[in-house]
């Protein structure tokens, strides 16, 4: 029977003899919203108060029901006291309808915020709900996995690589892993919906990412089921645990820092240090230690699961079929292991993993360079277009340029692969210079075409930590985590293609695709592209009131017009 204090020191000498590494992969988890949310919620926090005004904040804070917006779509005057489906709503079908379409209200809102009516909106709103659900299911589920292994392998062997984290997303496995994922997801939800069964079964699936992310060929059903007898009797255990990390390192801290905040407000009359301030570094703590620290605890609980189950029944063994992670972890210093032992060659995914090393110290031919770049801008123009798609239901042509280009992606993703060669290495430190860099680039582009256009493709005003609108934090970090992407995957794996096209074809495509930038960059010199999602930044500020009554509409014109 396990020790709960000595299963928390083994956690946290783990962790502090890999603190760099887990430090990256749990920010990453938090920032994506795998796990670990409320870590990286300050980076995330927008101030409406700073784009609109205080007295303009009222317009943000409406709600339409689904129903509402059902009318709206349907173009039914909600103040026809004559129409069927009016009155029938007077007789309490609007809020039932209200309720059962509670889990589709994502729907509902990109379907009201689309400019497109009809079929064309429904459509449009469906695309943008399934990209998301899509997205949450089978990259962000899968991740977890991917953390999971990454913690396994840091506890028997040095030089831990991306490649531990992303092992899943090789097509052989990821599948098996987004299903077994979801079936675990959606027995979640069903339990929760007893109450009584949400806790218990948040103990009992514990372990499911774990076994996974040794086994990836385990059934779904099967790995819940091990799950579940591997934490039979552990639970209220494990929730003491929980317990006595939370209460030290989370609850603590923010009683602490909360009346600290309370002092300063009462001292300086500022709010920031109140809410803000206070509960970043509570957020800080949790990024820089705590997660890290869990992450450790759980990854040597489930060794010491694991071990147990071995020694009751030798049958476990197909189930555990990585020798290596059973090992104990190591006192002192970290192993020096250069690659994986003999015994992991069981592994499923080994043979893949070592079969297929990219070359991220590859170089780079200028042709290779032109390619990448119309590549990377491509990419950054599908990835704006698709988010107003998703967020908003709407397609927008964004960017400066009329062809599906941002070239200010191509620009930053091909200057980290020149000038960044030697901190390859260290990907962590890769991540914070991608972020500089990118942020220099972003910063003086919006400062150029300000000052040549006098319009804005972009405001970051209101993001946390944003300068003159022009850069924020959470927009550097996405530029960060987008340019390792680039670095150790996309690029070479891009690399590798462009090499087996002939060298003539390769350059000619690149002579066709320059020309073709070239004549849209200068007829969008003299007629940049702009308007509606684009460069109206202030527009939006009044179509949001159409979710207001027609009095309260009449009430804030005023205050926008000043």
């Amino acid at each position: 029977m396990w020790n709960r204090r000595e299963v928390k020191k083994r956690g946290k000498k783990m962790f502090l003899r890999n603190w760099l590494a887990m430090v990256s992969i749990c920010f990453l988890l938090a920032f994506t919203g795998a796990e670990f949310v409320s870590s990286a919620s300050f980076i995330h926090d927008f101030d409406v108060g700073e784009t609109l005004g205080n007295d303009q904040v009222l317009t943000q804070e409406t709600n339409v029901s689904n129903w509402d917006i059902l009318m709206h779509w349907l173009n039914i005057d909600p103040d026809d006291d004559s129409h069927p489906v009016i009155q029938a709503a007077q007789q309490d079908i609007q809020p039932a309808f209200d309720n059962l379409t509670q889990p589709f209200s994502a729907f509902f809102n990109l379907l009201y915020r689309s400019d497109f009516k009809g079929w064309v909106g429904i459509c449009l709103a469906a695309i943008g709900v399934a990209v998301s659900v899509w997205f949450t299911i089978a990259v962000i589920w899968v991740l977890v996995v991917g953390a999971r292994r990454f913690f396994l392998e840091c506890r028997v062997r040095d030089q831990i690589g991306l490649r531990a984290l992303l092992f899943p997303f090789h097509r052989s496995i990821w599948r098996k892993l987004t299903l077994a994922m979801l079936l675990k997801h959606v027995y979640y939800f069903l339990w929760s919906l007893t109450i009584v069964g949400l806790p218990i079964k948040h103990y009992s699936y514990k372990m499911v990412p774990y076994l996974l992310a040794e086994n990836p060929n385990l059934k779904p059903r099967e790995a819940i089921m091990l799950s579940r007898q591997m934490m039979d009797g552990q639970k209220w255990r494990c929730f003491v645990m929980d317990v006595t990390i939370y209460l030290p390192w989370s609850l603590l801290p923010a009683l602490v820092l909360g009346a600290a905040g309370f002092a300063l407000t009462a001292v300086t009359g500022q709010e920031a240090f109140r809410f803000l301030y206070s509960g970043m570094v509570v957020s800080l703590l949790d990024m820089f230690f705590v997660n890290g620290y869990k992450s450790g605890v759980y990854t040597e609980l489930y060794t010491i699961l694991r071990q147990e189950k071995l020694d009751q029944d030798p049958a476990w063994n197909e189930v555990f079929v990585i020798p290596a992670f059973g090992d104990a972890s190591a006192e002192g210093p970290k192993p020096k292991r250069k690659d994986y032992p003999p015994q992991v060659e069981k592994d499923p995914v080994f043979h893949y993993i070592h079969q297929h090393r990219l070359d991220y110290k590859r170089r780079y031919g200028v042709w290779h360079l032109v390619l990448l770049f119309f590549a990377f801008s491509f990419a950054g123009w599908l990835w704006e277009v698709g988010i107003h798609i998703v967020t908003q239901g709407i397609f927008v042509n964004r960017g400066t340029m009329y062809g599906p280009w941002l070239p200010i992606y191509g620009c930053g993703a091909v200057l980290v692969l020149l000038l960044l060669r030697k901190v390859f290495k260290n990907p962590p430190l890769t991540f914070v210079v991608s972020m500089v860099v990118c942020s220099i680039i972003e910063y003086f582009a919006s400062w150029y075409l300000e000052k040549a256009h006098g319009i804005r493709w972009w405001d970051y005003s209101g993001y946390f930590m944003n300068l003159n609108g022009r850069i924020c934090l959470e927009g550097a970090v996405v530029f960060g985590l987008a340019c390792c992407l680039v670095v150790y995957f996309v690029g070479p794996l891009l690399g590798e293609l462009i090499d087996k096209i002939p060298p003539q074809r390769r350059m000619a495509l690149s002579l066709v695709l320059a020309a073709l930038f070239l004549i849209d960059g200068a007829y969008s010199s003299k007629h940049p592209n702009a308007g509606k999602g684009i460069t109206d930044y202030d527009n939006w500020k009044q179509e949001e009131m159409t979710a207001l009554p027609p009095e309260q509409i009449e009430a804030l014109l005023p205050i926008l017009k000043e």
